[in-house]
C-alpha cells in the first residue's frame, strides 16, 4: 500500500515540480487525439492504428533511452527521489 501512495504522490507533486514537462505530454497526448479525430473524419480507416501507435510510442522510446528495470520498485524509487532533492 505504500508503493500505490508514493506513487499516487508522485503523481501529484510533478505538475508543479516540472510543468514543462507536464505541459509536452499533454500536448502530445492531444495532438495524437486531434489527428487521429481528423483522420476518421477523413474516413482514413487505419485512424485507431495510429492513435494506438502515437500512446505507445513514448513508452517504447523511453525502454529504447534506458528506463530503469526499477522504475516501479518504491524503495528505490524514494532514493532516487531524495537523491535528486539534495
Amino acid at each position: 500500500m505504500k508503493g500505490v501512495l508514493f506513487f499516487l504522490g508522485s503523481i501529484f507533486r510533478w505538475p508543479a515540480q516540472k510543468p514543462n514537462e507536464f505541459f509536452i505530454l499533454h500536448s502530445y497526448l492531444l495532438g495524437i487525439y486531434g489527428i487521429t479525430f481528423l483522420l476518421r473524419n477523413i474516413g482514413f480507416d487505419l485512424s485507431n492504428l495510429i492513435f494506438t501507435v502515437g500512446l505507445v510510442a513514448p513508452i517504447g522510446y523511453l525502454i529504447y533511452d534506458g528506463l530503469p528495470l526499477d522504475c516501479l520498485n518504491y524503495k528505490s524509487a524514494i532514493e532516487r527521489e531524495l537523491s535528486s532533492q539534495n
